[in-house]
Protein backbone atom coordinates (compact mmCIF):
# COMPACT_ATOMS: atom_id res chain seq x y z
CA UNK A 1 0.00 0.00 0.00
CA UNK A 2 1.34 3.42 -0.96
CA UNK A 3 1.29 6.45 1.32
CA UNK A 4 -1.24 8.10 -1.00
CA UNK A 5 -3.61 5.15 -0.73
CA UNK A 6 -3.31 5.12 3.05
CA UNK A 7 -4.05 8.83 3.39
CA UNK A 8 -6.92 8.39 0.96
CA UNK A 9 -8.42 5.80 3.32
CA UNK A 10 -7.95 8.10 6.30
CA UNK A 11 -9.61 10.93 4.40
CA UNK A 12 -12.56 8.74 3.41
CA UNK A 13 -13.17 7.51 6.95
CA UNK A 14 -12.81 11.00 8.40
CA UNK A 15 -15.22 12.29 5.77
CA UNK A 16 -17.71 9.57 6.67
CA UNK A 17 -17.65 10.64 10.33
CA UNK A 18 -18.01 14.32 9.44
CA UNK A 19 -20.99 13.57 7.18
CA UNK A 20 -22.52 11.45 9.93
CA UNK A 21 -22.27 14.40 12.32
CA UNK A 22 -23.74 16.84 9.79
CA UNK A 23 -26.68 14.48 9.26
CA UNK A 24 -27.58 14.84 12.94
CA UNK A 25 -28.63 18.51 13.19
CA UNK A 26 -29.81 18.27 16.84
CA UNK A 27 -26.45 16.85 17.95
CA UNK A 28 -24.54 19.43 15.93
CA UNK A 29 -26.74 22.25 17.24
CA UNK A 30 -26.40 21.36 20.91
CA UNK A 31 -22.67 20.62 20.63
CA UNK A 32 -22.24 24.20 19.39
CA UNK A 33 -24.75 25.78 21.78
CA UNK A 34 -23.39 24.08 24.92
CA UNK A 35 -20.14 26.09 25.07
CA UNK A 36 -22.11 29.29 24.41
CA UNK A 37 -24.36 28.54 27.39
CA UNK A 38 -21.30 27.79 29.50
CA UNK A 39 -19.68 31.04 28.47
CA UNK A 40 -22.70 33.24 29.13
CA UNK A 41 -23.93 31.63 32.37
CA UNK A 42 -20.59 31.18 34.12
CA UNK A 43 -19.25 34.61 33.30
CA UNK A 44 -22.52 36.19 34.43
CA UNK A 45 -22.58 34.18 37.67
CA UNK A 46 -18.92 34.63 38.58
CA UNK A 47 -18.18 38.10 37.17
CA UNK A 48 -17.55 39.40 40.70
CA UNK A 49 -14.58 37.02 41.05
CA UNK A 50 -12.57 39.65 39.18
CA UNK A 51 -13.13 42.02 42.12
CA UNK A 52 -11.30 39.75 44.56
CA UNK A 53 -8.01 41.35 45.64
CA UNK A 54 -5.11 39.82 43.74
CA UNK A 55 -7.14 38.59 40.77
CA UNK A 56 -5.91 41.17 38.28
CA UNK A 57 -2.32 40.96 39.55
CA UNK A 58 -2.25 37.15 39.22
CA UNK A 59 -4.08 36.86 35.88
CA UNK A 60 -3.14 40.02 34.01
CA UNK A 61 -6.76 41.05 33.40
CA UNK A 62 -9.53 42.65 35.43
CA UNK A 63 -12.21 40.82 33.45
CA UNK A 64 -13.37 37.36 34.47
CA UNK A 65 -14.95 37.07 31.01
CA UNK A 66 -11.52 37.32 29.42
CA UNK A 67 -9.99 34.90 31.90
CA UNK A 68 -12.80 32.37 31.52
CA UNK A 69 -12.52 32.25 27.71
CA UNK A 70 -9.67 29.75 28.01
CA UNK A 71 -11.72 27.57 30.37
CA UNK A 72 -14.63 27.43 27.89
CA UNK A 73 -12.29 26.29 25.14
CA UNK A 74 -10.93 23.54 27.39
CA UNK A 75 -14.42 22.48 28.50
CA UNK A 76 -15.54 22.26 24.88
CA UNK A 77 -12.49 20.24 23.90
CA UNK A 78 -13.06 17.82 26.79
CA UNK A 79 -16.73 17.38 25.90
CA UNK A 80 -15.89 16.80 22.25
CA UNK A 81 -13.18 14.30 23.16
CA UNK A 82 -15.69 12.30 25.21
CA UNK A 83 -17.93 11.96 22.15
CA UNK A 84 -15.12 10.19 20.32
CA UNK A 85 -15.50 7.02 22.35
CA UNK A 86 -19.30 7.05 22.19
CA UNK A 87 -19.07 7.16 18.40
CA UNK A 88 -16.87 4.08 18.37
CA UNK A 89 -19.37 2.19 20.52
CA UNK A 90 -22.14 3.13 18.08
CA UNK A 91 -20.12 1.66 15.21
CA UNK A 92 -19.48 -1.52 17.18
CA UNK A 93 -23.14 -1.92 18.09
CA UNK A 94 -24.33 -1.31 14.53
CA UNK A 95 -21.83 -3.78 13.08
CA UNK A 96 -20.10 -1.13 10.96
CA UNK A 97 -16.76 -1.72 12.67
CA UNK A 98 -17.00 -5.42 11.77
CA UNK A 99 -17.46 -4.43 8.14
CA UNK A 100 -14.37 -2.24 8.30
CA UNK A 101 -12.40 -5.11 9.87
CA UNK A 102 -12.95 -7.33 6.82
CA UNK A 103 -12.57 -4.50 4.29
CA UNK A 104 -9.27 -4.33 2.32
CA UNK A 105 -8.02 -1.27 4.18
CA UNK A 106 -5.25 -0.59 6.67
CA UNK A 107 -6.53 -0.91 10.23
CA UNK A 108 -4.69 2.22 11.37
CA UNK A 109 -6.70 4.33 8.91
CA UNK A 110 -9.88 3.53 10.88
CA UNK A 111 -8.51 5.04 14.08
CA UNK A 112 -6.75 7.95 12.39
CA UNK A 113 -9.84 8.83 10.38
CA UNK A 114 -11.92 8.98 13.54
CA UNK A 115 -9.37 11.18 15.30
CA UNK A 116 -9.19 13.59 12.35
CA UNK A 117 -12.97 13.95 12.28
CA UNK A 118 -12.88 14.74 16.00
CA UNK A 119 -10.23 17.34 15.28
CA UNK A 120 -12.42 18.99 12.66
CA UNK A 121 -15.32 19.20 15.13
CA UNK A 122 -13.04 20.68 17.79
CA UNK A 123 -11.79 23.37 15.40
CA UNK A 124 -15.37 24.30 14.50
CA UNK A 125 -16.44 24.52 18.15
CA UNK A 126 -13.36 26.56 19.06
CA UNK A 127 -14.13 28.98 16.22
CA UNK A 128 -17.70 29.42 17.52
CA UNK A 129 -16.40 30.17 21.02
CA UNK A 130 -13.89 32.72 19.75
CA UNK A 131 -16.49 34.47 17.58
CA UNK A 132 -18.70 34.80 20.67
CA UNK A 133 -15.74 35.95 22.77
CA UNK A 134 -14.85 38.62 20.22
CA UNK A 135 -18.48 39.75 20.15
CA UNK A 136 -18.41 40.10 23.95
CA UNK A 137 -15.24 42.17 23.85
CA UNK A 138 -12.56 39.55 24.48
CA UNK A 139 -9.43 39.98 22.37
CA UNK A 140 -6.32 37.90 21.68
CA UNK A 141 -3.44 39.86 23.18
CA UNK A 142 -0.83 37.93 21.18
CA UNK A 143 -2.37 38.75 17.82
CA UNK A 144 -2.72 36.53 14.76
CA UNK A 145 0.13 34.21 15.71
CA UNK A 146 -1.42 33.75 19.14
CA UNK A 147 -4.74 32.92 17.51
CA UNK A 148 -3.11 30.26 15.34
CA UNK A 149 -1.34 28.78 18.37
CA UNK A 150 -4.62 28.80 20.30
CA UNK A 151 -6.29 26.71 17.60
CA UNK A 152 -3.25 24.42 17.51
CA UNK A 153 -3.42 23.83 21.28
CA UNK A 154 -7.15 23.14 21.14
CA UNK A 155 -6.75 20.70 18.25
CA UNK A 156 -3.76 18.85 19.66
CA UNK A 157 -5.21 18.66 23.17
CA UNK A 158 -8.55 17.41 21.86
CA UNK A 159 -6.97 14.60 19.84
CA UNK A 160 -4.71 13.63 22.73
CA UNK A 161 -7.57 13.61 25.27
CA UNK A 162 -9.93 11.72 22.95
CA UNK A 163 -7.63 8.74 23.43
CA UNK A 164 -9.04 8.33 26.95
CA UNK A 165 -12.65 8.11 25.78
CA UNK A 166 -11.79 5.85 22.85
CA UNK A 167 -9.79 3.52 25.10
CA UNK A 168 -12.71 3.26 27.52
CA UNK A 169 -15.11 2.62 24.62
CA UNK A 170 -12.97 -0.17 23.19
CA UNK A 171 -12.55 -1.71 26.64
CA UNK A 172 -16.20 -1.55 27.76
CA UNK A 173 -18.00 -1.65 24.38
CA UNK A 174 -20.85 0.21 26.07
CA UNK A 175 -21.87 3.82 25.37
CA UNK A 176 -23.34 4.49 28.83
CA UNK A 177 -20.22 3.21 30.58
CA UNK A 178 -18.01 5.16 28.21
CA UNK A 179 -19.84 8.41 28.86
CA UNK A 180 -20.04 7.97 32.64
CA UNK A 181 -16.40 6.93 33.08
CA UNK A 182 -15.26 9.73 30.76
CA UNK A 183 -17.24 12.28 32.77
CA UNK A 184 -15.81 11.05 36.07
CA UNK A 185 -12.23 11.10 34.76
CA UNK A 186 -12.46 14.40 32.90
CA UNK A 187 -14.59 17.20 34.31
CA UNK A 188 -13.37 17.01 37.92
CA UNK A 189 -9.89 17.71 36.53
CA UNK A 190 -11.18 20.91 34.94
CA UNK A 191 -12.19 22.33 38.33
CA UNK A 192 -9.02 21.02 39.96
CA UNK A 193 -6.91 23.18 37.65
CA UNK A 194 -6.23 26.86 37.03
CA UNK A 195 -8.69 26.96 34.12
CA UNK A 196 -11.64 28.32 36.11
CA UNK A 197 -9.79 30.08 38.94
CA UNK A 198 -6.24 31.47 39.12
CA UNK A 199 -3.84 29.50 41.27
CA UNK A 200 -3.49 32.36 43.77
CA UNK A 201 -7.17 31.99 44.70
CA UNK A 202 -7.19 28.21 44.94
CA UNK A 203 -7.15 26.69 48.41
CA UNK A 204 -5.30 23.56 49.51
CA UNK A 205 -5.60 20.72 48.56
CA UNK A 206 -6.98 21.97 45.22
CA UNK A 207 -3.94 24.18 44.68
CA UNK A 208 -1.67 21.20 45.39
CA UNK A 209 -3.52 18.97 42.94
CA UNK A 210 -3.47 21.68 40.27
CA UNK A 211 0.33 21.51 40.12
CA UNK A 212 0.15 17.90 38.90
CA UNK A 213 -2.93 18.37 36.74
CA UNK A 214 -2.11 18.49 32.99
CA UNK A 215 -5.12 20.71 32.32
CA UNK A 216 -3.46 23.43 34.44
CA UNK A 217 -0.66 23.79 31.91
CA UNK A 218 -3.05 23.82 28.95
CA UNK A 219 -5.06 26.54 30.73
CA UNK A 220 -1.92 28.54 31.46
CA UNK A 221 -0.96 28.35 27.78
CA UNK A 222 -4.38 29.56 26.63
CA UNK A 223 -4.52 32.30 29.27
CA UNK A 224 -1.11 33.50 28.17
CA UNK A 225 -2.17 33.70 24.52
CA UNK A 226 -5.45 35.47 25.30
CA UNK A 227 -4.40 37.82 28.10
CA UNK A 228 -0.66 38.57 28.02
CA UNK A 229 0.78 40.79 25.25
CA UNK A 230 3.88 39.26 23.73
CA UNK A 231 4.28 35.54 23.32
CA UNK A 232 5.63 33.71 26.34
CA UNK A 233 7.16 30.76 24.50
CA UNK A 234 8.08 28.93 27.69
CA UNK A 235 4.43 28.76 28.81
CA UNK A 236 3.15 27.86 25.33
CA UNK A 237 5.95 25.36 24.82
CA UNK A 238 5.19 23.70 28.14
CA UNK A 239 1.53 23.38 27.10
CA UNK A 240 2.53 21.57 23.91
CA UNK A 241 4.99 19.41 25.85
CA UNK A 242 2.25 18.32 28.25
CA UNK A 243 -0.08 17.64 25.32
CA UNK A 244 2.62 15.51 23.71
CA UNK A 245 3.09 13.50 26.90
CA UNK A 246 -0.66 13.01 27.38
CA UNK A 247 -1.10 12.07 23.73
CA UNK A 248 1.73 9.56 23.84
CA UNK A 249 0.16 7.78 26.81
CA UNK A 250 -3.49 7.90 25.74
CA UNK A 251 -3.03 7.19 22.05
CA UNK A 252 -0.51 4.41 22.68
CA UNK A 253 -2.98 2.71 25.02
CA UNK A 254 -5.83 3.29 22.56
CA UNK A 255 -3.83 1.90 19.63
CA UNK A 256 -3.00 -1.24 21.60
CA UNK A 257 -6.63 -1.75 22.59
CA UNK A 258 -7.80 -1.03 19.04
CA UNK A 259 -5.47 -3.68 17.62
CA UNK A 260 -6.89 -6.21 20.06
CA UNK A 261 -10.43 -5.24 19.08
CA UNK A 262 -9.95 -5.48 15.30
CA UNK A 263 -8.00 -8.74 15.57
CA UNK A 264 -10.61 -10.42 17.79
Amino acid sequence: MTAGEFFGEVKSIAGRWIKKTLRRPPFLFFSLVQPIVWFVLFTAAFASVADIPGFKESTGTGSYLTFFAGAVIIQTVLASAMQSGVGFVTDMESGFLDKLKVAPIHRASILLGKLLSDGARILLQTAVILILAFALGVGIATGLLGLVLLFAIALAFGIAWSGISTFIALATKNSESTLMISLLTTFPLLFLSTAVMPKLLLKSPVSDIAVYNPITYIADGLHGLIITPGLNWSVVGLAFLIIGAVGFITLSATTTMFRRTVSA
